[in-house]
């Protein structure tokens, strides 16, 4: 995957899994998707930042989410930014030539 390493990688799935013990929850009620949280472009990967999910942008724990943001320590993510293009895959799809 372009840009990430294995360290960084290590942090987005920690950040993750702390995200989903204490957000999990939350995050269904207010209509996250595994694209808001993972998503990468399908072909350019994170080359692309405007096709990025949360955790893709994001290397530190969430501290609060809400329907359209969700807070970093030091950043916040807006889930409905203007001009955000439809589409991505998951990280996990990334360079597998599918979409979910």
């Amino acid at each position: 995957m372009p840009w990430f390493d294995r360290r960084e990688l290590a942090t987005i799935h920690e950040n993750a899994v702390a995200f989903l013990d204490r957000w999990a929850d939350e995050a269904v009620r207010l209509g996250w998707t595994t694209l808001d949280l993972f998503g990468v472009h399908p072909e350019a990967g994170t080359i692309r930042p405007n096709y990025c999910g949360a955790f893709i942008i994001g290397a530190e724990p969430v501290s609060a989410i809400t329907e359209t943001r969700m807070r970093f320590v030091n950043t916040t993510f807006y889930r409905d930014m203007p001009g955000k293009p439809p589409g991505g895959v998951p990280l996990w799809q990334f360079g597998k030539g599918g979409k979910l």
